[in-house]
C-alpha cells in the first residue's frame, strides 16, 4: 500500500511540475572597442560595435561635453574625435532599431601632451649686427592660441639669464653678441601657455669664432651608478670630484630609468621615472648641477628602440590584443606577433610607424632636457630605429636642439656608416660594418702582430666615416664583457689606453677603467671592488692632461708613420691645419724592448729641428736631419711635441 501511495505521490508531482522555461531574448548592448589608455595626440579614432540582436540608426561619440556624430553601419560605428589635455571620458550613444537608445559604457583617454606653444628662435648676422628673430614660433597645438608675449636673454651665464629685449625680432650689436653667448627666447600664448627655446649665433660668420662643438674635445667617462656606491646617483655625485681630476670632461649615465629590479637598465618600465633603487628625482638634479658646476657635461643613456616586456603599455596590449590603445604601438609580424632582435624576447621593438609612438619618444627626450638640464643622449640601438624608419633621426634631432642647440647626441651604431652624422647625431660607435662588433675587436686576438692589425682597423674606419674624429672610441663599455685587463692584461692595457687617447676620436673611458677594476657589467648590480689609485691612474691622468692641452691631440688629422718592420710598433703624427703643431705617437705593443729610426715626412720635421719633447715625461729627443732614434721600453708609450 505504501508503495502505490509513493508512486501516486510521484506521478501527481510529476503532473504539477512547471515546465523549463523558455530563454530570454538577448537584450541589446554598445560595446567600444577600447579601454582606458593613455594617448599622445590631439585626437584619437573610436570604434564600436552593436552586441546582441537589432541595428544600429545615428549614432554620435560623447567626449566631455561635445558630441561627434559617427560613421554608423548596420552594426558598427566609428569616429574621430578630438581630445583635451589631460582625462577626456569617451560614451557613445546610437539608436537601435527595436530597443531605442543605447549607451556604451564609458571609458577614459588620458592625453600626456601638454597644449602650449612652440618656440623657435632663429639667429643670423648682417651688417655687423646679430638678428635674433621669432617669426617662426607657433601658436598652442591645440587650442591654437596665438603668441603674444617674446622675451630674449642672454645665457653667458644659464644660471643668471640676461634679460636683453621684448618682441618677436631682436638687433644687437656685434660688441653686444661676443662669445661665449647662447640666448634664449621665451614665448607665452593668450591662455598664459609659455614655452622656450635656444640659439647659438651662426659660429662662421664671426671673424675667429670657433665652430667646434664641446663634443669634439670632450673626455666622456661611462658610468653605471650602482658600481659606485649605495645609494647610487648620491654616490656618483660623490665621485665627481675624483672624475674633475681624472680630467673627465662629460659623463655617460647608464640607463636610470623604470626598470624591473635587477635589469641593468635596457628593459625600461617607465620613461619618465628615475628608477627607486637609484635613488630620486632631487638626487638627479643635484648631481647634474654638481658636475655642471664642475665642467662636467652629463649625457642619459636614452633606450628608444624597444620597451620592457613588462611596461604597461605592452602588458595591456598583449592582454587586451585590438582592443589596447596600445597594441599599435609595438612592431609586430605578418601574424600580429611583436617584432625583437637577436634573444631580446623581452625588449618588444616600437612602432615608429605609429605617430603617437614618435611623439611619445620626442616627450621622453624633451623632458630630460627641458627638466635636468641635461647635455645630450647616448642612444641604444639607434640602428634599429634606422632600419625601421630612417626618416625619424634628423627630425628628432632637430627638435631637441631647438630646445638646446649644444646638445650632444652619440648614436650606438657604427661610424662607418655616414647616415648617423647626416642625420643630426654628432658621433657614433667605432664599430665595423657588422652591427655591433668593436672594430678593434680582433686586434688583440693575439699578442703578436698588435701594431699592424690596429693600423688596418683605423684605416678602414677612416675610409669609411665621413668624420672619423666623431667615432666614439673604447677599449671597455657595457657589452665588451670582462673588462680589457683582465682579458689582456696590465701592460697592454697601458698602450691601449694611450691609443685610445691619442687617437683622432672621442675617447670613452668606462667605470674604473683608470682603476685597472676587474668585473663584467652585466654582472650585478653591486658596488665594483676598486684597486687603489696606482701607476695606471697615473697614466691615464697624464694622458689626459696632454690631450686637454695639445691641440694636435684633438685635431682630426691621423698620418700613419713607418716604423720598420716590426709589427709591434705603431707610430702616427696627429696634427690641424697648421703643421708646426703637430704630436708623434709611438707605441710599443710588445713585453719585449725595441731600438726605431721614425723618419718624420716634411713639413712636420722642418718644424722639429729644435727638438722634440715627450710630453708624458718630459724627456728631450733630437732629430738627425729627419730622422728620430728611440729606444724603446717593453709596453713603452712616446708623445713627442716640438719644444
Amino acid at each position: 500500500m505504501a508503495a502505490l501511495l509513493s508512486a501516486a505521490s510521484s506521478c501527481e508531482s510529476a503532473a504539477t511540475s512547471p515546465s523549463p522555461r523558455p530563454p530570454l531574448p538577448a537584450q541589446p548592448r554598445l560595446e567600444l572597442h577600447a579601454d582606458d589608455a593613455e594617448v599622445w595626440a590631439w585626437s584619437a579614432r573610436i570604434q564600436g560595435a552593436l552586441a546582441g540582436p537589432g541595428a544600429l540608426e545615428d549614432c554620435v561619440v560623447r567626449v566631455g561635453s561635445d558630441e561627434i556624430p559617427a560613421a554608423t553601419g548596420q552594426r558598427q560605428f566609428s569616429a574621430d574625435v578630438p581630445l583635451l589635455e589631460g582625462e577626456n571620458e569617451i560614451v557613445a550613444r546610437c539608436r537601435e532599431t527595436g530597443s531605442g537608445d543605447l549607451a556604451s559604457p564609458p571609458v577614459t583617454y588620458h592625453v600626456r601632451l601638454r597644449d602650449a606653444p612652440k618656440a623657435r628662435a632663429r639667429a643670423a648676422w648682417a651688417d655687423g649686427k646679430l638678428l635674433l628673430d621669432a617669426a617662426s614660433s607657433e601658436p598652442s597645438e591645440r587650442s591654437r592660441a596665438e603668441v603674444v608675449a617674446f622675451e630674449w636673454l642672454r645665457l653667458r651665464d644659464p644660471a643668471t639669464p640676461e634679460r636683453i629685449g621684448l618682441g618677436p625680432r631682436l638687433e644687437l650689436p656685434a660688441a653686444d653678441a661676443a662669445d661665449p653667448a647662447l640666448y634664449e627666447l621665451r614665448v607665452q600664448d593668450e591662455r598664459g601657455r609659455s614655452d622656450a627655446a635656444r640659439v647659438a649665433p651662426p659660429p662662421d660668420a664671426r671673424p675667429g669664432a670657433n665652430a667646434r662643438a664641446w663634443i669634439d674635445d670632450a673626455i666622456v667617462y661611462g658610468v653605471v651608478p650602482p658600481f659606485f656606491g649605495d645609494p647610487p646617483l648620491e654616490s656618483v655625485r660623490a665621485a665627481l670630484p675624483a672624475l674633475e681630476e681624472l680630467g673627465v670632461t662629460a659623463i655617460w649615465l647608464s640607463p636610470l630609468f623604470g626598470a624591473p629590479p635587477g635589469d641593468f637598465g635596457y628593459a625600461v618600465t617607465d620613461y619618465f621615472a628615475v628608477r627607486p633603487d637609484y635613488g630620486t628625482e632631487r638626487d638627479l638634479r643635484e648631481l647634474v648641477d654638481e658636475a655642471h658646476r664642475r665642467d662636467i657635461r652629463v649625457l642619459l643613456d636614452l633606450v628608444p628602440n624597444h620597451t620592457s616586456a613588462e611596461h604597461p603599455y605592452f602588458r595591456q596590449a598583449e592582454q587586451r590584443q585590438g582592443r589596447s590603445h596600445t597594441f599599435a604601438f609595438y612592431d609586430r609580424d605578418d601574424g600580429g606577433e611583436p617584432t625583437h632582435y637577436f634573444d631580446w624576447e623581452h625588449l618588444p621593438n616600437l612602432n615608429y610607424d605609429n605617430a603617437e609612438v614618435e611623439r611619445w619618444m620626442l616627450e621622453v627626450s624633451l623632458h630630460w632636457v627641458r627638466r635636468f638640464g641635461i647635455d645630450g643622449y647616448r642612444v641604444d640601438a639607434a640602428w634599429g630605429i634606422k632600419d625601421r624608419r630612417s626618416a625619424l633621426w634628423s627630425t628628432w634631432a632637430e627638435e631637441l636642439r631647438r630646445v638646446n642647440p649644444e646638445l650632444s647626441l652619440i648614436a650606438e651604431a657604427s661610424a662607418r656608416d655616414p647616415y648617423y652624422l647626416e642625420n643630426g647625431f654628432d658621433a657614433a660607435y667605432d664599430w665595423t660594418e657588422e652591427l655591433g662588433h668593436w672594430a678593434w675587436e680582433d686586434v688583440f686576438s693575439a699578442p703578436r702582430g698588435v701594431a699592424a692589425r690596429l693600423g688596418a682597423a683605423l684605416s678602414a674606419t677612416a675610409a669609411r666615416a665621413s668624420r672619423p674624429e666623431r667615432t666614439l672610441r673604447f677599449i671597455n663599455n657595457n657589452d665588451t664583457g670582462a673588462r680589457f685587463i683582465t682579458r689582456h692584461g696590465p701592460g697592454m692595457t697601458r698602450v691601449a689606453a694611450a691609443a685610445l687617447l691619442t687617437l683622432p676620436g672621442i675617447p670613452c673611458i668606462y667605470s674604473f677603467d683608470e682603476l685597472g677594476a676587474e668585473y663584467e657589467p652585466y654582472g650585478g648590480l653591486e658596488p665594483v671592488s676598486r684597486p687603489a689609485r696606482g701607476p695606471l691612474a697615473r697614466h691615464y691622468e697624464r694622458l689626459i692632461r696632454l690631450r686637454r692641452s695639445t691641440a694636435a691631440l684633438r685635431a682630426p688629422g691621423l698620418l700613419t708613420v713607418h716604423a720598420g718592420p716590426d709589427d709591434e710598433i705603431l707610430a702616427y703624427l696627429r696634427h690641424g691645419d697648421d703643421a708646426s703643431r703637430f704630436a708623434l705617437v709611438v707605441l710599443n705593443f710588445s713585453d719585449r724592448p725595441a731600438r726605431k729610426r721614425i723618419v718624420l715626412p716634411e713639413p712636420f720635421a722642418g718644424h722639429a729641428r729644435g727638438g722634440l719633447r715627450d710630453g708624458l715625461s718630459g724627456a728631450p729627443a733630437r732629430l738627425h736631419g729627419r730622422s728620430l732614434a728611440l729606444d724603446l721600453a717593453p709596453w713603452d708609450v712616446r708623445v713627442l711635441v716640438p719644444r
